[in-house]
C-alpha cells in the first residue's frame, strides 16, 4: 500500500503516465495515485436557476432588498389591477412605489457588484434592461400620483404632454443616479458633445439625422399599411385626437419633441453605449433596436390575446427599422444626430396625420 501522491494536470503523477499498471480493471490511468478530496471542499450541484436567490454575492443586502420590494410590489400592483374596491388607485401607488424601491436598489447592487467583477473597459453599471424597469416603474408611480390628485383625469393634449415628460424625467433619472454618478458611462461616452466647437458640431449632426431618418418615413409607413392588411388589425392610437390651437400645441411638443429626446437618451445614448463596450457596435445596434422595438409593445391593446398579438407584430414591424436607422445614425453622429432624426420622423408623422385628418392614430 503506498502513500497517495499529488497528481499532475492530465490526472497522473509526474513518475506514472497511461501505461503505468493500475489498480483495477476499469481505473483510469494514475487513478491508484490520486489524493483523496476532502469532503468540506466538494460542492454539491447548484439546481437551475439556484443561484439567483443566494446570498453569497457582494452588496448581499442590496440584492435581497431588490428582490423583495420588487416582487411585494408587484404583487401588490396585481391585486390592484384585479380589484374593484375604490381604494385600488391608492393600492397601485403603493405598488409601484414599492417596485420601484426594489427596482432602483437592483440597480445599485448592479453597479456594486459589476464594480469588482469587471474590468475598467467594460461597462459596469445596471443592465440597461433593469434600469428600464426602474425609469418604468418610478415614471408609473408618478402618474398614479399625477391621476389620484386629479391632474392626469383624461386624454387631452396638457395630459398627453405631461405623461411624456414623466417618462423622460424618469429615464433621466436613473442614468444620472445608476450610469453618470456611479461613472459607468460619462455624458460624452453616451454621445453628448463636449469640448470647444460642441455647438455648431451639434448642428452638423442634427442635419445629418435628418437627412437620413426623416425618408424613412414613407417606405415605413407603406410596409406598416400593407402588414396591417395582412393581419387584418389597427393600431391603437397613442396620440389623442384635440381641438384648439393649445392643445394641438401640447401635443406637437409632446410627440416631436420631449418623446424623442428622452428615447434617444436612453435608449441610444444610455443602452447602445453600455451594449458597444462589452459586445461591440454591430452586436450593440441589433439588440438596443430590438429592445427598442420590444419596450413599444406595452402600448398595444385588443380586445382578445390574438388582436393584442397581430398589434404587437405590427408594432414591432414598425419600430424596428426606425431603431436600427436611429441607432446607425447615433453610431455615426453622436446624440445628437439620434434626437433629430427622431424629431424629424415623428414630425413628418405628424404632418402627414393633420393633413389626413388622423392626428390621434400614430406612434409616439
Amino acid at each position: 500500500m503506498t502513500e497517495p501522491r499529488s497528481s499532475g494536470p492530465d490526472g497522473a503523477t509526474p513518475e506514472h503516465n497511461a501505461a503505468t499498471p493500475i489498480d483495477g480493471p476499469l481505473a483510469p490511468a494514475g487513478a491508484a495515485d490520486q489524493s483523496p478530496i476532502p469532503a468540506e471542499t466538494v460542492q454539491p450541484p447548484t439546481p437551475p436557476g439556484g443561484g439567483i436567490f443566494s446570498l453569497d454575492r457582494p452588496a448581499a443586502g442590496l440584492y435581497l432588498v431588490a428582490w423583495l420590494l420588487t416582487g411585494t410590489g408587484l404583487g401588490i400592483l396585481f391585486v390592484s389591477v384585479i380589484s374593484t374596491s375604490s381604494a385600488s388607485g391608492a393600492l397601485a401607488l403603493v405598488g409601484l412605489s414599492l417596485a420601484t424601491v426594489g427596482s432602483f436598489a437592483g440597480c445599485g447592487y448592479q453597479v456594486v457588484a459589476r464594480r469588482t467583477a469587471r474590468s475598467p473597459d467594460a461597462y459596469r453599471g445596471p443592465s440597461p434592461v433593469l434600469a428600464f424597469v426602474a425609469a418604468a416603474m418610478l415614471s408609473s408611480a408618478i402618474a398614479v400620483a399625477f391621476g389620484l390628485a386629479g391632474l392626469l383625469t383624461a386624454l387631452t393634449g396638457g395630459d398627453f404632454l405631461l405623461g411624456l415628460t414623466v417618462v423622460a424625467l424618469g429615464y433621466l433619472t436613473v442614468i444620472v443616479l445608476f450610469v453618470d454618478r456611479t461613472g459607468a458611462l460619462s455624458w460624452s461616452a453616451m454621445g453628448w458633445p463636449s469640448g470647444r466647437g460642441r455647438s455648431g458640431r451639434f448642428v452638423g449632426d442634427a442635419a445629418f439625422g435628418v437627412i437620413v431618418t426623416v425618408p424613412v418615413v414613407v417606405p415605413v409607413l407603406i410596409g406598416a399599411g400593407l402588414l396591417a392588411l395582412v393581419l387584418d388589425v389597427q393600431p391603437t392610437g397613442r396620440i389623442p385626437s384635440v381641438e384648439g390651437g393649445l392643445e394641438t400645441l401640447f401635443v406637437v411638443i409632446g410627440a416631436a419633441f420631449v418623446a424623442p429626446v428622452g428615447e434617444e437618451m436612453f435608449f441610444r445614448g444610455f443602452a447602445l453605449s453600455a451594449w458597444r463596450r462589452d459586445l461591440g457596435p454591430r452586436a450593440a445596434l441589433i439588440r438596443s433596436a430590438a429592445f427598442f422595438a420590444i419596450v413599444h409593445i406595452v402600448n398595444v391593446g385588443g380586445v382578445t390575446f390574438g388582436d393584442a398579438a397581430r398589434e404587437a407584430i405590427l408594432q414591432v414591424a414598425v419600430i424596428l427599422p426606425l431603431g436600427f436607422v436611429l441607432g446607425w445614425v447615433y453610431l455615426r453622429h453622436g446624440i445628437g444626430a439620434a434626437i433629430a432624426g427622431h424629431v424629424g420622423y415623428n414630425a413628418t408623422l405628424l404632418v402627414l396625420a393633420a393633413a389626413a385628418g388622423q392626428l390621434g392614430g400614430l406612434p409616439a
